[in-house]
């Protein structure tokens, strides 16, 4: 039989198994990469009144006693998902390295100098020329106005491009940043690098919405 009649040789994907297994005083073991063979050793080691066996997560090597196990959850995944989705997964929600309170200080300090900016706008027309026509005169007003969003607008662009790139910076260190495959049982993430992410879109996006309504109400005067 010739080589174009044979049937081509399916490649069956390597499933690997992440335990996780819950103490029965509260701590939880995580444990990942372990063939079927393996997982099931735990499995039986789970179901023994009495045994013993070495076990090693990330932080330790201990051994690990059959009653002092309270439950072992298991996900299957394959290299696949090892070496695509689950750094996508790092990234995205894992802790955040640098944490929520430095997008809150920048967004807070975009707010403080957009005020301190319009003030000083006001206060320079006002040393410049009539206070009266600064606020009552439409032309004036509207002209003030202008010049204060212009200084909002240049303080909203490197507040964008900061948030940005700390963005960037939080996603990239995400890639080297401990996640779990199996989650069962690991602390939950308080602040994650998407959810930083979030908050530089939402900024945006309230940023935009309110300088449409400014520019409308302004073009009203």
């Amino acid at each position: 039989m010739s080589e174009k009649n044979q049937a081509p040789v399916k490649t069956v994907a390597k499933i690997m198994y992440a335990l996780s297994i819950h103490m029965k005083y509260g701590e939880v073991l995580h444990v990942e990469g372990l063939s079927k063979e393996e997982k099931d050793k735990y499995f039986d080691l789970a179901r023994k009144e009495s045994g013993t066996m070495l076990v090693e997560d990330r932080n330790s090597v201990r051994h690990l006693h059959s009653q002092d196990i309270a439950k072992i959850s298991v996900k299957a995944y394959d290299e696949k998902y090892s070496k695509l989705y689950h750094p996508f997964e790092k990234m995205l929600f894992s802790e955040s390295s640098l944490g929520r309170r430095v997008f809150s200080l920048i967004i807070k300090a975009f707010i403080v100098l957009s005020i301190v900016g319009m003030l000083a706008v006001f206060g320079l027309a006002m040393i410049d020329g009539d206070i009266m026509d600064v606020f009552f005169n439409g032309e004036v007003l509207s002209a003030t106005l202008s010049k204060g969003f212009d200084i909002i607008n240049k303080i909203f662009g490197f507040t964008v491009i900061l948030l940005i790139l700390l963005n960037l910076i939080d996603l990239i260190l995400g890639l080297k940043a401990h996640y779990y495959i199996n989650q069962d049982g690991a602390y939950p993430v308080e602040f994650s690098r998407l959810s930083n992410a979030l908050v530089t879109i939402a900024f945006i996006i309230i940023f935009t919405l309110a300088k449409m309504m400014l520019g409308f109400v302004a073009n009203m005067i």
